[in-house]
């Protein structure tokens, strides 16, 4: 379409949609529009479905589209149509010369009645009449304030370090929105413990979010982990309810070592039996003497006391990405044969003070300050997210992954890391299946994807890739699905799809959907529920779902219209033909358990 003229009219109101007008060719419709036979408008669209007049409701971003029977002669047309309340706007045509476009230069106002009016007259290109007023009246919505929420980039932060906070409003408005920023917490801002580049926000009309940042400052003194509390004032255009309040930890500075796993194995080696109760530590940064570190067991619930050191640190030094090893004595041999050639990796240190249960916290302290706990100091962690009972519990990036109670264990009752139903993940290949699915769901649907989950950082996911062992193979034809160049965080989950299903699987998924880190369409996947499907890395085989050589139907594993999902290192089944039914998975008679 050519815009061939800019009208501007007087008023306070701005449109950026388009509100198609179209009067249907019929002669129930001719009369209602008062039309004459000669030069009329053939149908009234708004969104691309049929309107009537006084249709109500309409977003503030509507625009408007008449098709008239004939081409029009644009200056006279253009002389002769209102719309009121006066609004600015211009005009476009289609090549016809017949369609008609009133495209507003802001936006409407909210909760208001528009009409667009054309006197009778001639208005065709060839002088074709109308012998009769026509008018069509539309209604808008009422102002909706937009919620807003409070978001960081990070939870914590050290001295000299920046978080980004972000305030975003759940939906698009045409007015400023302005709000102040109140800050509370043990930190003092202001330039004492930090600064804010913002004490005020604006999130302009036409946009969804705005960013500020914190810094935090420098400094002597050993204050221990400080809060900072961000809440939200004189709110306007927007809505506080409930209302936002974004707490970032702020430390000392930037950790020299961190707490990367705890454990406290029951394994069975040989058949003699053995424990390995330990705690493992990575370090961040060179550290010239690591005594200033110790470590503490907040025991059944106890309450943390820096006095109570467990395990003391030697005078000795320790690089950058060293893994230290700090083992109940009585165990060290038991973890050298559970972690076999990989204990070489770690640098261990013996003490008969690790005595801890899988219910226990354990903190690290430097300079007798804590500077960071695993589990909930204070709290017996028995039946609570964080148990690692006969198990592991490990960090990936900043959050903590949880092994399960008894991960480990393996049923033919001899366990090492490498035979384990769930391995240490720093010695695991860094990625493993998590969901297997091949759903059909309303009404024939399909869905077929792997779900995956990246227990280490993967720089160059290509070095994986996934094969299909169909209908009892043997074995598959190796890498048939390759998985591109690009790099994976650990703890991050991937879905990996067939490309023809990504509608499907957006629209079944619904908000679940966005829980995967990255999507990878294949038209490799073909597998049905009754086929194995393995991962490779380097090309070779590091893990197989189902059982090779056996056709899957029937079998335990059989995941035909269906789904399955690794738990604590074992796999649970929705049950096959259960997702037939299903329009969506939140409505499912077998909800995929990644999504609850």
């Amino acid at each position: 379409m050519n815009y061939s003229k800019m009208i501007s009219l007087k008023g306070v109101f701005t449109l950026f949609a388009l509100l198609a007008i179209v009067l249907v060719a019929c002669k129930d419709e001719e009369e209602e529009f008062a039309i004459t036979n000669n030069f009329r408008a053939l149908q009234v669209n708004i969104g691309g479905k049929t309107v009537t007049d006084g249709v109500a409701d309409l977003s503030v971003l509507t625009e408007i589209q008449i098709v008239f029977s004939h081409a029009l002669n644009t200056s006279v047309f253009e002389s002769a149509i209102t719309v009121s309340p006066t609004v600015a706007y211009s005009i476009a045509y289609d090549e016809s010369g017949s369609i008609v476009t009133l495209k507003p230069d802001t936006r409407f106002d909210y909760e208001t009645t528009y009409t667009v009016s054309l006197p009778a007259g001639t208005y065709g290109a060839n002088g074709e009449k109308s012998i009769a007023d026509f008018a069509f009246s539309y209604k808008t919505k009422a102002f909706l304030p937009p919620k807003i929420t409070l978001t960081s980039d990070a939870s914590s932060f050290f001295e000299g370090e920046v978080i980004t906070v972000t305030a975003t409003l759940d939906n698009l408005i045409f007015d400023d929105v302005t709000m102040n920023l109140a800050f509370a917490g043990t930190a003092v801002g202001g330039g004492v413990d930090y600064t804010s580049s913002a004490t005020s926000l604006t999130i302009p009309a036409g946009t969804s979010s705005v960013n500020f940042t914190i810094t935090a400052l420098e400094g002597d003194a050993v204050e221990g982990n400080e809060t900072i509390i961000i809440t939200l004032t004189n709110v306007v255009n927007g809505t506080n309810d409930p209302p936002q309040e974004l707490t970032l930890s702020l430390g000392d500075k930037a950790p020299s070592m961190e707490i990367r796993g705890v454990m406290e194995l029951d394994n069975y080696i040989d058949g003699t039996g053995g424990q390995v109760r330990a705690i493992h530590l990575n370090v961040l940064k060179d550290i010239p003497d690591l005594s200033i570190f110790h470590i503490q067991i907040a025991s059944n619930g106890a309450a943390p006391d820096p006095l109570d050191i467990d395990f003391a640190f030697p005078a000795q030094a320790a690089t950058a990405g060293d893994q230290l090893f700090v083992v109940r004595d009585i165990d060290a041999a038991a973890a050298a044969t559970y972690f076999g050639s990989n204990y070489a990796q770690f640098t261990e240190f013996q003490t008969g003070g690790m005595t801890h249960n899988g219910d226990d916290a354990i903190l690290l302290y430097e300079n007798g300050v804590s500077i960071e706990s695993f589990g909930e100091p204070g709290i017996d962690g028995t039946g609570l997210y964080w148990e690692y009972t006969n198990s592991w519990a490990y960090k990936l990036g900043e959050d903590w992954y949880y092994a399960g109670v008894g991960c480990p264990e393996n049923a033919v009752g001899e366990a090492t890391d490498e035979t384990s139903r769930c391995r240490y993940p720093l010695f695991s290949p860094g990625l493993e299946f998590k969901g297997i699915m091949d759903l059909n769901h309303n009404g024939g649907n399909n869905l077929r994807a792997y779900h995956l989950f990246a227990i280490q950082d993967i720089p160059d996911l290509s070095l994986f890739g996934a094969g299909i062992a169909s209908n009892g193979q043997a074995t598959s034809d190796g890498v048939e699905i390759p998985f591109p160049v690009m790099a994976v965080k650990a703890g991050e989950h991937i879905l990996v799809i067939r490309d023809l299903d990504i509608a499907n699987a957006q629209a079944y998924f619904e908000g679940c959907y966005a829980k995967f880190d990255h999507v990878i369409p294949s038209s490799g996947v073909t597998s049905n529920g009754d086929d194995t499907i393995e991962l490779f890395k380097n090309n070779v085989l590091i893990e197989t779902y189902g059982e090779l050589g056996v056709d899957g139907t029937g079998q335990l594993w059989d995941y035909d219209n269906t789904w399955a999902y690794k738990v604590s290192g074992q796999w649970t089944y929705g049950g096959v033909g259960c997702s037939t039914s299903a329009t969506t998975n939140a409505t499912s008679p077998c909800p995929y358990t990644f999504c609850n």
